[in-house]
């Protein structure tokens, strides 16, 4: 048999590998036209980005805009009323009335009388002073020994009527140094009494009535920590309500009387009273009995005002008996307020004063000597 030809297959074959071949570059052709697809959205994205957001920008800038467009519209409308009221000011000043001319020839002769016044009161004063330049010195000892008679006298009151030893001091001291100034022999007497004066005025002990009555003020604080009578047997009956059991009495002689003693002790507190407190009659009456301490103690005060020796010692006493009656006078606190009254009680609140009349007479006695 004849070989057939070999060409045909041949032929089919190299289509099939150009078939092929053909089909991979389409293949490769797509994958490069996507990719440069990306590739561009990629680089327009941005420029899509940008351009969004100038447009939102010039939307903000055309907002503002408007936004100062208004309030110039709004300062042009303020500046034109301004203007307005400005130029109606301005008319209503043209329109004031004119200054009207007025005769001051009066008012011109008084102040030229004026002036020749007060050039004539120069004169007189200048005068004045030249007659006291040249008067005799017995003048200004006059004046002097007048200014020591007064300070005295005023020292005088300050000592009788208000108790104040500084104050005459002082003013002692100031009529002893005006009758130095005076230079006149003939006030020897009276500096000489008014020496022997002040000695004793700084021999006397000087009060601290504001030492005393903060000290007062002080026990006042404590009436509160004080434990009065009452309130002792008011615990002591809660405490026996609470706390009391039923004696048991033995049958024997021995533990009959032991029972009985050991009973009564639980019953009875015996304690030893100098009088019988009052407190114990009415119970329920701490406030008003503190109260009444306090008011004792304000009354000592009003004493300390008053410089009544008197009644600031009775008003202590008072206190003391009655810390004494209502108070269990064995705490601390009843202890520290009795030592303190006992302390306040011995200072004097009234001490005597030496009198100045010795100095106040010799000057009398100058001064109408000098008249």
């Amino acid at each position: 048999m004849p070989k057939q030809p070999e060409t045909p297959k041949i032929l089919e074959q190299l289509s099939k590998s150009n078939a092929a071949k053909s089909g991979v570059r389409t293949t490769r052709q797509q994958q490069n036209a996507r990719r440069r697809f990306a590739i561009v959205a990629l680089l327009f994205l941005p420029l899509l980005t940008i351009g969004l957001f100038l447009a939102y920008q010039q939307r903000l800038l055309r907002i503002e805009l408007a936004s100062l467009s208004e309030a110039n519209q709004l300062l042009s409308i303020t500046l034109a009323s301004q203007n307005s009221q400005f130029q109606q000011l301005q008319q209503n000043l043209a329109e004031l009335p004119q200054m009207v001319p007025v005769d001051d020839s009066a008012i011109r002769q008084l102040e030229e009388n004026l002036n020749l016044e007060i050039e004539r009161l120069d004169v007189l004063l200048a005068d004045l002073q030249n007659q006291q330049f040249t008067a005799p010195v017995a003048l200004n000892l006059e004046w002097k020994i007048f200014e020591a008679e007064y300070l005295l006298g005023i020292a005088s009151q300050k000592l009788q009527l208000e108790a104040d030893l500084a104050a005459a001091i002082a003013l002692l001291e100031s009529a002893d140094a005006a009758l130095l100034e005076s230079g006149n022999n003939a006030v020897f007497a009276v500096r000489q009494a008014i020496a022997a004066e002040l000695r004793q005025l700084r021999n006397v002990q000087v009060v601290d009535r504001a030492g005393i009555y903060l000290r007062l003020d002080n026990l006042a604080v404590q009436v509160d920590a004080i434990t009065l009578l009452n309130s002792m047997r008011e615990n002591y009956q809660n405490r026996r309500s609470t706390a009391a059991q039923p004696a048991q009495i033995g049958t024997n002689s021995t533990g009959f009387i032991d029972s009985t003693l050991t009973f009564l002790g639980s019953v009875f507190v015996w304690r030893k009273w100098e009088d019988t407190p009052e407190a114990m009659l009415a119970p329920g009456q701490d406030i008003h009995l503190k109260q009444n301490l306090l008011l004792m103690f304000e009354q000592t005060q009003l004493a300390l005002l008053l410089r009544d020796g008197d009644l600031y010692r009775r008003s202590i006493t008072n206190g003391s008996d009655w810390i004494h009656k209502y108070v269990v006078v064995d705490s601390a606190v009843a202890e520290s307020i009795l030592a303190e009254l006992n302390s306040l009680r011995a200072i004097d609140i009234d001490p005597a004063l030496p009198s100045i009349d010795q100095s106040l007479t010799l000057i009398s006695q100058l001064t109408a000597s000098e008249r």
